[in-house]
């Protein structure tokens, strides 16, 4: 059955932050640590020798592999809190204000990936290439997740494990399967050239995946409505006590 999402749960949310604060430190300490990691990723793409494969085990060095290893839990966080993020901005938006702030929200970060963040990581203007990484995923992901929310939360969870779970099981759908669809199953599941020719698109991040994390970490949320005793009891390093409420 399906736990409605009422005043006074929220307002357990709000219990378990220290009054005059709308900031859970777990989450933010948990987003803080990932963004210190992303860092290294970054370090890599800068300073790293050109075309070295950092998880090439017979190239690469100790440090070298696990710096670059570490750094695949940023993206699945990053979305997983992006959608927690969303579950608890109910605290102050009612769903339909909600689903229109993820909805403006996701559009700009599109525009910011396609415009800004273009020229600050490849230092160009002529759009000759433009890649779309991951504000532009989690841009879509907020904007699906705009409709999602309208759902019983058991089938939200459904489908964002669908996504997840099921995502590698399309590997072999090839974009050139679909004809002239073939840009759309390029946007959702395999990365690729969006568009080429003198001005090349290139998507990095499928969107299918990145919709299910972000879904799922909007059912995580839910857990931030119980009280900080209940919270914790399932939360504790059992992960198999772990649960979402359906």
């Amino acid at each position: 059955m399906d736990t409605a999402i009422t005043p006074s749960s929220m307002h357990a949310v709000s219990d378990a932050v220290p009054a005059g604060r709308l900031r859970l430190e777990s989450i933010d300490l948990l987003r803080g640590i990932i963004i210190v990691i992303m860092a290294l990723d970054h370090v890599h793409d800068f300073f790293g020798v050109p075309g070295a494969n950092p998880v090439n085990l017979a190239t690469t060095t100790v440090p070298l592999f696990f710096t670059r290893w570490v750094t695949h839990f940023c993206a699945p966080v990053f979305f997983l809190l992006t959608g927690t993020g969303a579950f608890l901005t109910l605290r102050r938006m009612s769903k339909r204000e909600l689903s229109g702030f993820l909805l403006t929200r996701g559009l700009w970060l599109i525009v910011l990936e396609a415009v800004v963040m273009r020229f600050a990581l490849q230092f160009n203007i002529d759009y000759q290439v433009t890649l779309l990484i991951v504000l532009w995923a989690l841009g879509w992901a907020m904007i699906v997740l705009a409709g999602l929310i309208y759902l019983p939360t058991w089938a939200l969870v459904s489908v964002g494990m669908a996504m997840v779970a099921g995502h590698n099981l399309l590997d072999g759908v090839a974009p050139t399967n679909f004809g002239a669809l073939a840009p759309l199953w390029t946007m959702l599941h395999v990365p690729g050239f969006l568009v080429t020719g003198p001005h090349t698109v290139f998507v990095t991040y499928p969107l299918v995946p990145w919709l299910g994390v972000t879904a799922l970490g909007y059912a995580l949320g839910h857990l931030y409505a119980w009280d900080a005793g209940r919270r914790q009891a399932r939360c504790s390093p059992d992960v198999g006590r772990l649960t979402i409420p359906l």
